[in-house]
């Protein structure tokens, strides 16, 4: 995941911000420990872990910042992102969580789907899927005082720690604007069977009422979605970002007719 690191950390060290950024890395092979040594301006560590979310725990804890947002290696924060949500969070006190919208892209960094969230609601987390995407989420430190990733599960803690967030009362809000880029590349873990597994693992442990009433939340989430717009945009869609050719300057794409679905694959097919 190198080559993606590099665009993940390029897009954060141009956010007009002051920010820290803190890389943990599961003790790769391919050389990211020794190019973590030669980058200014990333706090880092590399060592084995247990996964994912052991990882994301750690880097946390390292954590320094009133306001946390974490991404994955073939994830990218569009530009000026972080001075975005600086202000909101002043301008809103007494919000905790912030969720925005994303934009899928293939590995060569084009255009594949848009992807628009709502209102974070806890009931259509397990009723469907994280439509509050991670890539895009942001947090105020208090949260993880009370919350952190369930490191028994290997692909949907996420799903489950926003679901622990809500029911001890922390406040999310949606915001209107694209985030983020997310990599496609066919063998992303949402992909893996494990997902599904562990989805139906946890769905055990919720209430029995919840379980009663999923049909309903299944189709009312699908009527906020369409009412909130998720399935409409603009003519043209123009996002700017990093690519494997150069690490220096973003290149500015542009999307005509951009739609959201997307066509699911696998590397190789």
């Amino acid at each position: 995941m190198l080559a993606y690191l590099k665009m993940c950390c390029a897009s954060v060290a141009d956010q007009n911000v002051n920010h820290e950024h803190v890389v943990v890395d599961g003790a790769s092979r391919d050389g990211t420990a020794e190019w973590l040594s030669t980058t200014h301006g990333v706090a880092w560590t590399s060592e084995k872990d247990s996964g994912m979310y052991n990882a994301l725990n750690k880097g946390i804890l390292k954590a320094k910042g009133k306001i946390i947002g974490h991404l994955n290696a073939d994830e990218q924060y569009l530009p000026g992102v972080l001075e975005f949500v600086v202000k909101f969070f002043d301008e809103h006190p007494h919000v905790d969580f912030i969720a925005a919208d994303f934009i899928v892209i293939d590995p060569n960094g084009e255009f594949m789907a848009y992807r628009k969230s709502f209102q974070p609601r806890w009931p259509y987390f397990f009723s469907n899927y994280l439509y509050t995407t991670t890539a895009t989420i942001f947090y105020r430190r208090e949260i993880f005082e009370k919350c952190t990733f369930n490191e028994t599960y290997k692909s949907i803690a996420d799903v489950i720690f926003l679901y622990d967030v809500l029911k001890k009362n922390f406040k999310g809000a949606h915001v209107k604007k694209y985030f983020s880029v997310f990599t496609y590349s066919g063998d992303n873990l949402s992909l893996n069977p494990i997902s599904q597994i562990e989805k139906e693992r946890f769905n055990k442990t919720l209430p029995l009422w919840f379980r009663v009433f999923k049909p309903f939340f299944f189709l009312m989430f699908f009527l906020e979605r369409v009412l909130t717009g998720t399935y409409s945009e603009e003519s043209t869609i123009s996002y700017s970002i990093f690519t494997k050719e150069d690490l220096k300057k973003r290149k500015k794409k542009i999307k005509v007719n951009p739609g959201f679905r997307l066509k699911f694959y696998r590397t190789g097919d």
